[in-house]
């Protein structure tokens, strides 16, 4: 039999390769009956990553562990997968430009193609570096500043989180719209993404990190991609206060106060749907096994689901327990997003129909935390914190309610009599207190100090005068010659039937047909 088992382990080794860089022959092919082939696995994995490293030497990083190197599949679905994320960028800028006045669609739309130039750069400098570099101490990376120290056959992973910390830096600009300098955005966008965020990646995402060692388990990012974007938008928004106080605190229901094109924000909603598929679907990280397209596979079907039932709740809850008179677009938009950040956390983990719950829960966390913050009197333009910091911290916790039985330990609803479900659970709590602290701490830091030095809210003068955020910053509406909205929330209503205004739009028409 020995002799039997070496002749097949060599017989294995020598076969051509198959597509993905591994034996043509598939363990089901060699699972002869009675016959314990284990090590055949382990002899298959050992010469897949021997492969990878040779293909991979030109990079000069041979002391690169043989897990940092990726196959041509991986490298092709990481750029697929994270062109799908980008594009969410997109989704972002309609839904919080549909979402708000029009005197500040130009300002929101700058501010999200800077998130992408700024943080490019960023996170190629340090941010990469911080988040997934070597360490001895478990805290931050050390390692592969600018790439250096770097595979090229790396550098699709690179692309791929670059695209998650863009995501979580740009929900930060929506809570914050239509009344902060774009001083202040640059300053946020740069410490997030260098510092803030690749800080929590090591810590969840990397072996060294003390959270992942412990047994925090967020599979996409619930906790570490929204809950800091989240908490971010929360902290921003209640230090640069409402964008128009008096009117503000006259509205007894933020609901209220209507978005100016729901175009806008249905299209952005389905581009965000869509991003989410690559969000969560590609975060299996490569495609080199069955394994790994089925892990992908029940990634999207839960994202899918996911977004049904919080689409649904939250539009539920708007009709039936708020009594509101209409079917709101919004709320249901919002709460589609908030059903998506909630399986996040286990999308690949969880069976379908406890991703429409999570989903639902997301919705129900989403419209809990809106409502809370009108309450409380903090004006978040679009939502933000509700709908990425609520429905994120959801998912965390639903995470280790819900699991399935596997490698990654059980849950509470499975078996809520073994110990190690609910260190599961209080591992999720621990990392999400650990995030929301880690992030707003910093981030109250950075903006009382910008809110002292005047460089974090325009001033009311600008916003709610002729052109608002638009003309003041950019020196460009959005919008010319046509009946514009101002901001809402000043309690402007039609820019073209304000005279102080009319000057302003013939002046811009002039403009452009010297243009032309």
């Amino acid at each position: 039999m020995a002799l039997l088992h070496g002749s097949v382990v060599i017989f294995l080794l020598l076969q051509p390769l198959g597509s993905s860089g591994t034996s043509a022959f598939t363990m089901d092919q060699l699972n002869f009956t009675g016959y314990d082939v284990s090590d055949l696995a382990s002899a298959l994995e050992s010469r897949q990553q021997a492969l990878r490293k040779a293909e991979c030497m030109a990079s000069g990083s041979a002391d690169m562990d043989a897990g940092d190197y990726y196959s041509f599949e991986d490298q092709f679905f990481l750029v697929v997968m994270g062109s799908l994320v980008f594009f969410m960028q997109a989704g972002f800028a309609a839904l919080e430009a549909g979402s708000t006045g029009s005197s500040s669609v130009t300002s929101i739309l700058f501010k999200n193609l800077a998130d992408v130039l700024l943080g490019s750069f960023v996170w190629w400098a340090v941010g990469y570096a911080f988040a997934y570099g070597k360490d001895n101490g478990e805290f931050i990376g050390s390692s592969g500043f600018f790439l250096t120290e770097t595979g090229v056959c790396e550098y699709a992973y690179w692309f791929y989180q670059w695209t998650f910390a863009a995501t979580a830096t740009t929900i930060v600009s929506g809570a914050m719209a239509g009344r902060t300098q774009l001083v202040a955005y640059a300053t946020y966008c740069i410490f997030i993404t260098a510092f803030i965020y690749p800080t929590v990646v090591h810590w969840t995402w990397t072996s060294d990190g003390w959270l992942s060692k412990g047994g925090y388990v967020d599979y996409a990012g619930s906790g570490i991609v929204h809950c800091v974007g989240g908490t971010a938008a929360l902290v921003g928004a209640w230090f640069v206060g409402p964008r128009g106080t008096k009117q503000f605190e006259n509205n007894k229901n933020k609901a209220d106060i209507p978005g100016h094109s729901m175009p806008l924000v249905a299209l952005g909603t389905l581009i965000l749907f869509f991003g989410f598929i690559g969000f969560n679907g590609g975060s299996v990280l490569s495609m080199d096994s069955t394994a790994d397209a089925l892990v992908m596979s029940i990634s999207v079907v839960n994202t899918v689901l996911a977004a049904s039932g919080g689409g649904l709740a939250a539009e539920l809850i708007n009709r039936l327990i708020h009594k509101r008179k209409f079917w709101s677009l919004m709320q249901m938009c919002n709460g589609v997003v908030a059903g998506m950040v909630a399986i996040c956390a286990g999308a690949n983990d969880v069976w379908p129909w406890a991703a429409f719950v999570i989903g639902l829960g997301g919705g129900a966390s989403f419209k809990l935390w809106s409502e809370t913050l009108m309450r409380l009197k903090i004006d978040d333009a679009i939502d933000a914190a509700p709908v990425h910091l609520g429905a994120g911290l959801w998912g965390v916790v639903a995470t280790a309610l819900f699991a399935r039985n596997t490698d990654q330990g059980n849950s509470v609803f499975y078996d809520s009599n073994f110990k190690e479900s609910w260190l599961k659970l209080s591992w999720a709590l621990a990392g999400c207190l650990t995030i929301c602290v880690w992030t707003g701490g910093l981030c109250a830091i950075m903006f009382y100090v910008l809110n002292k030095l005047g460089c974090l809210r325009v001033s009311d003068e600008h916003i709610e005068g002729k052109g608002g955020l638009d003309y003041h910053e950019h020196g460009e509406l959005a919008y010319v010659g046509m009946g514009l909205s101002k901001n809402k929330m000043a309690g402007e209503t039609d820019i073209s039937k304000n005279d102080e205004c009319d000057d302003l739009v013939a002046e811009t028409k002039i403009e452009v047909v010297s243009q032309i």
